[in-house]
């Protein structure tokens, strides 16, 4: 029976190809780390880990008949597993030597080094692979956007005769409704940023400061959430709110505001979650700003449901929040799609231009984020699933203001 990774990378196979073949599209071009993965199955070190852009390719074609096609340099493919569904793997030469003294590799052993620059070998072997399944005068959406500017040159070189198209709009309607293995990935992720957060404010108290609790946090997850990496932690203490790098060992005083802003990976799909502490009482002004976000956050988990176009909630939330003690609050959106993203935040936005529908199998996060001189940074952030009949709220923490 296939596994429930297999039957995602077939779900998003057939949707790539309903898409195509609407906007008469001949193949998609994911070139970016998360559009790689999320084509192929099949993360890119690279990518993720050395940051390097334009190293591989996965090419989705919309003649069913055809396999998924990965372009990569022949020192990483071999890392590519040989089952992967439904793909099949091009290698180009890198600076890298490969050898094979064992004869291992037989007949596909070519001992090649590269002749051109690593982005223009990579394109050549696209050329080949398009010419080759009949694509090479069709219409291929890339990833252009995205691409630096001497790669976008190299990529029009190589393809004088195909008609190329910006492919992020296509990759954001595939990527905003997830199957059923995308959401277990960040049902889990929500999970253990919250296991995070919940065994990181067992040790805060006066004089904690952003550094030691950042600190916690990691130490949270490698020890109680399965060793699951942090994708991100933006964590301040009283009025520095500013996101941070270095992490400030200023000790914090009572009275003060603590932002736990985290996500977690697991699989490459991460979390992006958000909770508010005071060391002690809060202020009246931070009593004031906290109940009237919350309001206008519980008012979006009350009204969020199929169908509705997110500038409506928007609108709506917004329109609450300022009514509830916060007359000047101004956001440019309040909430987003969660994901593959590494910024955490992915399009469709909650914001007042976007027309964009909620949608069964969408994963949104709801967020309700304040930031104020002398206060610091106050924030509500839940993860939902949106389903047929209203939303799944995937957090389980409280969102009451605490005191530590």
């Amino acid at each position: 029976m296939m596994n429930d990774k297999a039957e995602h990378l077939k779900h998003v196979t057939e949707h790539a190809r309903q898409i195509m073949e609407r906007e008469q599209i001949d193949a998609i071009v994911a070139s970016g780390c998360e559009n790689f993965y999320y084509l192929s199955g099949h993360p890119s070190t690279f990518m993720y880990t050395l940051r390097m852009s334009e190293v591989a390719l996965a090419v989705i074609f919309r003649d069913s008949s055809r396999r998924t096609v990965i372009i990569m340099n022949e020192f990483e493919a071999a890392g590519v597993p040989e089952d992967l569904p439904q793909c099949e793997l091009r290698t180009y030469p890198t600076w890298v030597d490969v050898d094979d003294p064992l004869g291992l590799r037989g007949d596909k052993y070519e001992g090649k080094r590269p002749v051109n620059h690593q982005v223009q070998e990579m394109f050549g072997l696209l050329h080949e692979v398009l010419a080759e399944y009949g694509v090479s005068s069709g219409k291929v959406a890339v990833e252009l956007n995205a691409m630096k500017y001497g790669a976008v040159r190299a990529l029009q070189d190589a393809l004088p005769h195909v008609e190329l198209s910006e492919a992020s709009p296509i990759l954001t309607e595939l990527r905003a409704q997830k199957t059923p293995w995308e959401v277990e990935q960040l049902r889990k992720s929500c999970t253990y940023a919250e296991i995070g957060i919940t065994e990181a404010i067992k040790g805060i108290s006066v004089g904690s400061s952003a550094f030691d609790i950042a600190d916690a946090f990691r130490l949270a997850l490698l020890t109680h959430a399965n060793g699951a990496n942090s994708r991100f932690h933006m964590i301040s203490v009283g009025d520095h709110f500013a996101p941070a790098h270095i992490f400030d060992t200023r000790p914090g005083q009572a009275g003060e505001v603590i932002k736990f802003d985290v996500g977690v990976d697991v699989n490459g799909y991460g979390s992006d979650i958000a909770r508010t502490f005071v060391l002690g009482s809060p202020s009246d002004t931070v009593q004031r700003i906290y109940n009237a976000l919350r309001t206008g956050h519980d008012h979006l988990l009350e009204i969020i449901e199929p169908g509705m176009p997110m500038k409506h909630a928007f609108n709506e939330a917004m329109s609450v929040i300022r009514r509830s003690g916060l007359p000047t609050y101004n956001r440019g959106h309040l909430g987003h799609s969660a994901g593959l993203s590494l910024a955490a935040e992915e399009a469709p936005f909650l914001s007042p231009s976007e027309d964009t529908e909620f949608q069964p199998g969408m994963v949104i996060c709801l967020e309700t984020p304040y930031y104020g001189y002398g206060i610091g940074s106050i924030m509500i952030e839940d993860m939902v699933l949106i389903t047929d009949n209203g939303m799944e709220r995937l957090n389980s923490l409280s969102r009451d203001l605490i005191s530590l």
